[in-house]
């Protein structure tokens, strides 16, 4: 996979999708390459795809010396970036502060800071082209951890031009314009046009209409090997295991399909799903592919099974956990006495950016874990190549893969009722260790801005319980009411433990956050909320507005998020930010009446006040 260069919406990325389906097909599949149309007109829910794009060939010449060129390394390219011929000044900026763009037109932006922080000013102050040297710093690396790595980045629906260098060679322009007024030349041959976007489907029959999704991204630059030529060769080689087993009656025909996806990441997703609205009920479950091929050693990332969000409270969280733990039991101690993991692992909340964003939203209501490695010494950048790769995480991930796909599509009573048994417990498990950070809290050092009142936690988890113990009906009628009452007086035991906070006691000290907010959002559209085509038509000093008033509040992404999840049309604004703060231990009103005035006044949500 690693051969393709694989930009969503482009031939580039169908190249990848023929040579995927060809090999499904050789290995007994049913597959094939589905085709949504992609022109920035039609719309899959709130979704706009832009046009498709193709890059002939590319190339920066920096006083008189070529510096990057897409024929040898295609990531050095601004993916989706306009045709341009073009030879102009270069001009260093290295702040965000639009002041420093002003002056910018007809010139040659470069800049050691990321793309995303410098673009809007650039292209609006009408800059010739864009040369970033920057990278996203994430947990565990800055730009000095990895300065001859070209980072990826892409326009999407931007109408700009521009190339990629390492943090290395942008020192290096950048000691060239202290002494010297420097010139570039850009040539980017690309075309944009009305196109398709490319979904690669496999299927494994099953004796119903229900079926079980998993589903990876075969989109990113080359070679882009962890991510995610890994999701997508491992969710390969579990359909030909499985397709092979089931042919060689080693297992027999699943009660349910099981369905592959290879997708553009997000976009192939909810054009599948907002295409087959019809099929939605039938979909028991998902599981998301995302980096899952990690050498930990080299990239110092552990492998992690991501729950569903609350509001989608599912029996696929704690089966996932079931496997991964069996999983670990890989070598002993010097009496073998115990068996444990030679790898680094964890089990994690929701935390969204890949497909399972879609398929858990509640409107969608296909329960969906992800498996990843997080974070990656390598992530998105011209060093994550197949040296990167361990063919032992592979083969972890390929078997939980498996096994969780097979035990979905082939569960009856006999499993439900096995898996309803160690749910129970595990939700013990759960409000024990919620009543251990209770505890340990009651000594006064805990964030009182934070507090609530832990009997409300300890019901609020309670609730949650019970509403994945009643997801099992997807896969048999089974009575989960016993289990549920034992949940329910486990839990009355350990509230006696605990005394109860007041509201005075919990006081935030502020009071805006302290009133109700009656205000009630009804969800427009399917899947979760897109804004690009939004931003993209906004004016300038609208979206700097909007960027500016963001920044205000720290965690505007995720409150967002789960304030989309949260609103079915019954909650108050209120209810959903106690729901948040429950989930996540954070939330804010303000914010919430701030983002959903946003999202009613170009109609992507209905707010009655």
């Amino acid at each position: 996979i690693t051969q393709f260069h694989r930009i969503q919406v482009s031939p580039h990325f169908r190249e990848a999708a023929l040579w995927c389906r060809e090999q499904l097909n050789a290995y007994g599949l049913q597959s094939s390459i589905i085709q949504y149309t992609a022109d920035d007109k039609t719309m899959y829910w709130s979704y706009c795809f832009p046009e498709e794009w193709k890059c002939e060939d590319a190339y920066l010449e920096i006083d008189g010396e070529v510096w990057a060129q897409f024929r040898d390394k295609k990531i050095s390219l601004i993916q989706r970036s306009y045709p341009v011929d073009v030879e102009a000044e270069i001009v260093n900026i290295e702040t965000d502060n639009e002041e420093a763009f002003k002056d910018v037109k007809g010139k040659i932006v470069h800049s050691p800071l990321p793309l995303e922080k410098i673009q809007d000013f650039a292209l609006h102050y009408g800059a010739a082209g864009i040369i970033t040297s920057g990278i996203r710093e994430i947990e565990l690396r800055t730009r000095l951890d990895i300065p001859d790595a070209v980072h990826y980045y892409s326009f999407w629906g931007e109408k700009g031009s521009g190339f990629i260098l390492s943090p290395k060679q942008g020192e290096k322009l950048k000691n060239m314009l202290k002494d010297k007024s420097v010139k570039a030349k850009m040539v980017i041959n690309t075309s944009l046009y009305p196109g398709n976007l490319d979904v690669v489907e496999a299927f494994i029959p099953g004796e119903t209409e229900e079926e079980v999704i998993v589903v990876a991204h075969l989109c990113h630059p080359q070679p882009s090997a962890n991510d995610n030529a890994s999701g997508s060769g491992c969710l390969i080689e579990v359909a030909r295991t499985l397709q092979a087993l089931i042919d060689r009656n080693l297992l027999k025909k699943p009660r349910r399909g099981i369905r592959f996806l290879l997708v553009p990441e997000m976009s192939g997703t909810v054009a599948y799903l907002a295409s087959n609205e019809e099929k939605l009920p039938l979909f028991i479950a998902g599981l998301n592919l995302d980096m899952v091929g990690e050498n930990q050693d080299l990239c110092k990332s552990p492998l992690l099974v991501e729950r569903t969000p609350d509001a989608v409270p599912s029996f696929v969280n704690d089966l996932a956990e079931i496997i991964l733990e069996e999983l670990t039991h890989e070598i002993g101690n010097f009496s073998d006495t115990t068996k444990y993991a030679s790898f680094k692992h964890a089990v994690t909340p929701f935390s969204g950016g890949s497909d399972h964003f879609i398929l858990s939203d509640p409107t969608v209501n296909v329960p969906c874990p992800m498996v990843i490695h997080w974070p990656d010494m390598f992530y998105h950048c011209s060093l994550d190549t197949p040296d990167k790769m361990d063919p032992v995480e592979l083969e972890r991930v390929g078997k939980l893969t498996a096994t969780y796909a097979y035990f979905i599509a082939n569960a009856g009573t006999k499993e439900a009722q096995w898996l309803a048994l160690m749910m129970c417990e595990m939700g013990k498990e759960r409000i024990l260790k919620k009543v251990r950070e209770i505890i340990t809290d009651m000594d006064g050092t805990s964030d009182k801005e934070k507090a609530v009142n832990p009997h409300e936690i300890l019901d609020y988890i309670l609730e949650r319980e019970r509403s994945a113990l009643h997801s099992l009906k997807k896969l048999a009628d089974i009575d989960t009411k016993p289990l549920e009452k034992e949940l329910e007086q486990f839990t009355a035991i350990e509230k006696e433990k605990i005394p109860v906070i007041t509201e005075k006691e919990k006081g935030t000290g502020k009071e805006k956050e302290k009133e109700e907010c009656t205000w009630v959002p009804t969800r427009v559209y399917r899947g979760p909320i897109s804004t690009r085509k939004i931003f993209l038509e906004m004016p300038f000093e609208e979206l700097k507005a909007y960027e500016k008033k963001k920044k205000e509040y720290k965690d505007a992404r995720v409150i967002g998020i789960m304030g989309v999840y949260w609103a079915d049309g019954k909650r108050t604004l209120s209810e959903i930010d106690r729901l948040i703060r429950m989930e996540i231990g954070k939330s804010s009103l303000e914010c919430l009446k701030w983002y959903f005035e946003f999202l009613e006044k170009h109609n992507l949500i209905t707010l009655k006040k």
